[in-house]
């Protein structure tokens, strides 16, 4: 651990103790990375005293309303925290409903592992080295000295196993493996969470999965796949926008491909854009331009819902390859 990150977990620490209120964020349409830390430090000040409010503007997506304390996530709070704490985010923008609360908090820290995210937070505590948000939170409890129970761990394992695609993807560190172990040893059932929180699937997810491979659109090289997903086909599948999570990195598996956009059409009409690459392809700088963000191989943002917008975002990837 760099000593910057260390210095900044002592001043988190430090702030968390002294807190009476707090507010933990997660990222709206939040995924489980997000989610598992959310709950995972929110058991952990519960356990402290404290009193804890769990936020995030959207719900709790069904595969991980079994993890311990999901039924404790608020979309709306009025009370104003002593100590506000984002998770996942790499822009306030990401808090959307929530960063009003955030911002309303004499205190604030921003845990993350996004490379191109933004500082937003007072005390920053961000590992992009990190495999997932979980670890950065592991440090963080650890550094606190509480002991991690079984409930926590497993809330700090959906984390991990959900951003490193089930242990496939290439953010995976040694130290990733250390946390893990540590983990599983308070008697998580390891092979139960996979299959629950990252292959399991709904009849919905996979109906909605297999439209959009038979509806894939190549680039003229092969370099580049899309799928678009709009309302009608939510509803022909009864399905949400975070049913669709695992549909970019299903099109980034096909043979030749470089890079995978998923557009997803959201009430508002916008198009809710997942990125994802291979061979080291930097696809969060195009998400950047985009108002967006994330990691070198795993990207988003939002673009307004029209052929012309997505052909200019397609664009940009096209650069990418050529």
């Amino acid at each position: 651990m760099n000593q910057g990150l260390e210095k900044n977990i002592k001043k988190a620490v430090a702030a968390i103790r002294k807190a009476k209120k707090i507010a933990v964020i997660a990222h709206k349409n939040p995924d489980g990375d997000t989610i598992g830390c959310l709950l995972a430090l929110g058991l952990v000040f519960l356990g402290m005293g404290k009193k804890v409010n769990l936020l995030c503007q959207d719900a709790v997506p069904t595969r991980y309303q079994f993890l311990p304390g999901s039924e404790l996530v608020l979309s709306r709070v009025h009370e104003k925290p002593d100590l506000a704490i984002s998770v996942d985010c790499g822009s306030i923008s990401q808090l959307g409903l929530m960063a009003n609360i955030f911002c309303s908090a004499p205190n604030t820290i921003q845990i993350d592992h996004h490379d191109f995210g933004e500082a937003y937070g007072k005390i920053q505590v961000v590992e992009p080295e990190a495999a997932a948000v979980g670890e950065v939170a592991y440090e963080i409890i650890e550094a606190l000295g509480i002991k991690i129970s079984q409930s926590i761990a497993l809330c700090l394992l959906t984390s991990i196993v959900v951003d490193t695609g089930s242990f496939r993807f290439s953010n995976i560190r040694a130290k990733t493996f250390d946390i893990c172990s540590k983990l599983v040893k308070t008697g998580v059932d390891l092979q139960a969470l996979i299959e629950d929180a990252y292959w399991r699937r709904s009849r919905e997810v996979a109906k909605l999965t297999g439209y959009c491979l038979q509806n894939t659109s190549f680039s003229k090289g092969g370099e580049i796949a899309w799928a678009v997903l709009n309302q009608k086909n939510f509803k022909q599948f009864s399905a949400g926008l975070s049913d669709a999570d695992e549909v970019a990195d299903e099109l980034r598996s096909i043979e030749g491909v470089k890079i995978s956009a998923l557009f997803r059409e959201t009430p508002t009409k916008k198009f809710r854009v997942s990125l994802r690459s291979n061979y080291g392809i930097n696809v969060a700088n195009v998400a950047k331009r985009f108002g967006g963000g994330g990691h070198h191989n795993s990207a988003g943002c939002s673009i307004a819902s029209t052929d012309r917008e997505l052909k200019k975002l397609l664009g940009e990837l096209e650069k990418l390859v050529h």
